[in-house]
C-alpha cells in the first residue's frame, strides 16, 4: 500500500482504517451538503419575501404619488387664486418622495378641502419607509445566505478532495478490497441478525406491493437504483439523499423541503416499529441522511459520494426518526 504518512517509519493504515477515514470524510461531506440544501431552502423563502416586500414598496410608492398629486393640485389652485405658490408647498413639491413625506408634519398645518389627504401623509410616510426597510433587511439576509452557500460548497469540495486523495494512493487490488470491506459491513448490520442478513444477500429487490401516494414515491425511488450519488444532486441521473426523497414524493404530489433535517418536520412522525412503505427514515444526530422505507426492513437511498442509489437494511446507519409524508 502506498498511502502517504507522516513519517516513513509510521505503520501503514489497514484497509479497514482507510475505509473508516474515507467514510468519515464522506459523512462530513454529507453533513455539509445537507446544510447547503437547508440554506437553499432558506434562500428560496427569502427571495419570496423580497418579492412581497418589493411589491409592498411599489404599492406605497403609488400612495406617495397619489398624495403628492393632490398636494400639487392644491398648490395649483393656490397659485390661480393668489398668483403665487406658498413657499412651504413649493419646497415640498420640489423634493424627492421620501423628503416630501418626511415633512408631512408641516403639511398638517394646511387645512381646507385637502385636510384629509394631508392628514394621511404621515401614515403613508411610515408605511412607505417600513416597506423599504423590510425589503433592505431581506436583501441583507439573501447576501448572508449566499455567503453560507459558498462556504458549505467549498467545505464539501474540500472533504471530497481529501477522500479522493486517500483513494488515489491505493493500488487496484486495495481499492477492490476496500469496496468488499464496505459491502461486507453494509450487508451485516450490528443488530444480532447475521443469519438473516446472509439469507437476504442474494435476494433480488422485490418490495411488498404498496398503493397510493406512498406507492408512487417508492416506485420512483426504486427506478433510480444504480444511478450515481452527487452532492446537491436533484436528478435526473444523479442524486443526494434528500434530493432523491424530495423528487420521489414530488412525483406523488407532495412537496418536501430540500434538506433531510427539514424533511423530518413534514407529515406524521412514526416509530421504527410503525414503518410502512413510503415513510422517510432519518439517520444520525444531527440528522444528515434520509432514505425511503420500502418494506421488509429495507430502505432505498442515495448512499454517499462514489456510490449509487441502492437498497439497504433499515438499520445500516444510526436511526434518528421517521415520518409519513402522505
Amino acid at each position: 500500500m502506498t498511502l502517504i504518512t507522516q513519517s516513513s517509519a509510521d505503520p501503514q493504515p489497514t484497509i479497514s482504517e482507510v475505509r473508516e477515514q474515507v467514510d468519515s470524510l464522506y459523512h462530513q461531506a454529507e453533513q455539509a451538503t445537507e446544510r447547503y440544501n437547508a440554506a437553499t431552502d432558506e434562500l428560496a423563502e427569502v427571495k419570496r419575501r423580497i418579492e412581497r416586500a418589493q411589491a409592498s414598496v411599489e404599492r406605497q410608492q403609488d400612495a406617495v404619488d397619489a398624495v403628492r398629486a393632490q398636494i400639487g393640485a392644491f398648490a395649483a389652485a393656490s397659485y390661480r387664486s393668489g398668483g403665487t405658490v406658498d413657499p412651504t408647498l413649493q419646497t415640498l413639491l420640489a423634493e424627492s418622495p421620501e423628503d416630501f413625506l418626511a415633512q408631512s408634519s408641516v403639511m398638517n398645518a394646511f387645512a381646507g378641502q385637502q385636510a384629509e389627504s394631508l392628514a394621511s401623509a404621515a401614515e403613508i410616510s411610515r408605511s412607505y419607509e417600513q416597506a423599504r426597510l423590510m425589503a433592505d433587511e431581506e436583501l441583507t439576509r439573501q447576501q448572508a445566505i449566499e455567503a453560507t452557500l459558498e462556504t458549505e460548497k467549498a467545505t464539501v469540495e474540500q472533504l471530497l478532495a481529501d477522500a479522493q486523495e486517500i483513494l488515489d494512493q491505493l493500488e487496484a487490488e486495495e481499492l477492490e478490497q476496500l469496496e468488499e470491506d464496505r459491502e461486507e459491513n453494509a450487508e451485516t448490520p450490528d443488530r444480532g441478525e447475521d443469519d438473516e442478513a446472509e439469507e437476504d444477500e442474494e435476494t433480488p429487490v422485490d418490495p411488498p406491493p404498496v398503493s397510493g401516494r406512498a406507492g408512487v414515491a417508492v416506485e420512483f425511488a426504486l427506478a433510480q437504483v444504480g444511478e450515481p450519488y452527487a452532492w446537491g444532486g436533484n436528478g435526473p441521473g444523479s442524486w443526494d439523499c434528500s434530493g432523491l426523497t424530495s423528487a420521489a414524493w414530488a412525483e406523488a404530489g407532495v412537496s418536501l423541503p430540500r434538506s433531510s433535517g427539514s424533511q423530518i418536520g413534514v407529515g406524521t412522525r412514526v416509530s421504527k416499529s410503525q414503518l410502512e412503505p413510503g415513510d422517510l427514515v432519518f439517520y444520525y444526530s444531527p440528522i444528515s441522511h434520509v432514505g425511503i422505507y420500502i418494506g421488509d426492513g429495507k430502505i432505498v437511498h442515495a448512499t454517499h459520494p462514489g456510490d449509487v442509489v441502492s437498497v439497504d437494511d433499515v438499520d445500516l446507519m444510526p436511526f434518528s426518526g421517521a415520518t409519513r409524508p402522505g
